[in-house]
């Protein structure tokens, strides 16, 4: 395991933030552009294709939001029940992870209005798209699984994330990465708890991992290498819940930290002190992060 490296730099002044919502942060150095308030529980963001609206998972109510940037209006509320969770754009339509049961739903990204709905295995997490362009929801029950009800066997986490032409999952409770399909493991070189995958620049796998005591144990963030099997620290931050990588930069949501770090070069700046970021979505069209924010989770 390689150890992390280079320098940290504070950010200028704190961001006002609301305690649930949206803050948008510009991605060239983190300042701050607008915020929010939307929703009670919100847990993931995504943006539109063309980069004008983000789609916001308000768990404990059951709604998704979708919000015009970069003013923040709402432009529709769409009741789905059973705590939403993921979020995916694909084909036209925005897919919807219910986590509270086994669906998958398909709303009308300009209105909301529910146009399908897929049964898969209970508890579905976080979902992306594989190597063909095929919807891949992670399972909580060690599978991936697709929209069509088929699965394959993967680790009983919420993460999922595809280098290449290879599926990596999350097992979350026992601290390893499995690859779908074979049950390939790969020990995590901490004891922490793999929460959220990425792929990351030049085939690697971006890891943000919880530690014990998600709010207060340190956690860590990873870059591996499955060529070589070598883990990299980027950062050891409390409780990441989301790791993403934006041109050179990897972007994390350091939700016990109260801030977003941005990862350049060996170079860690610190964006957004002083708010609770859950997720974040890059909006390189404008220039802009979306962190999605959330003081009670």
């Amino acid at each position: 395991m390689a150890a992390c490296s280079g320098s940290t730099q504070q950010a200028a002044q704190p961001v006002a933030a609301p305690a649930t919502g949206i803050v948008l942060l510009s991605l060239q150095d983190g300042s701050q552009k607008g915020s929010a308030t939307i929703g009670t529980d919100t847990v993931a963001v995504t943006v539109s294709d063309d980069g004008r609206v983000a789609y916001l998972a308000d768990s404990s109510p059951g709604d998704v939001y979708a919000a015009d940037l970069p003013s923040l209006d709402v432009k529709w509320k769409s009741h789905v029940g059973d705590a939403p969770f993921g979020l995916l754009m694909f084909g036209g339509h925005l897919l919807v992870s219910l986590f509270n049961t086994n669906a998958v739903v398909e709303l009308d990204p300009s209105s909301g209005k529910q146009l399908a709905r897929h049964t898969v295995p209970l508890g579905p997490a976080v979902m992306t798209l594989d190597a063909m362009g095929t919807p891949l929801v992670a399972g909580t029950r060690g599978n991936v699984a697709r929209l069509d009800g088929s699965t394959v066997p993967a680790g009983h986490g919420f993460g999922v994330a595809v280098v290449g032409a290879v599926t990596w999952t999350a097992d979350y409770e026992r601290a390893e990465l499995v690859r779908a399909g074979d049950g390939h493991i790969v020990g995590m070189p901490q004891p922490l708890f793999p929460f959220w995958l990425a792929p990351g620049k030049d085939g690697t796998l971006l890891i943000a991992a919880e530690g014990g005591t998600e709010d207060t144990d340190p956690g860590g963030v990873f870059s591996f290498n499955p060529a070589s099997g070598v883990f990299t620290t980027l950062a050891e931050p409390r409780d990441p819940d989301q790791v993403l990588q934006s041109g050179d930069s990897v972007l994390v949501a350091a939700h016990g930290d109260h801030d977003v770090l941005d990862i350049t070069a060996g170079r860690t700046s610190v964006w957004a002190s002083g708010t609770s970021p859950v997720a974040i979505a890059a909006d390189p069209k404008l220039g802009m992060l979306v962190e999605a924010v959330n003081a009670r989770e």
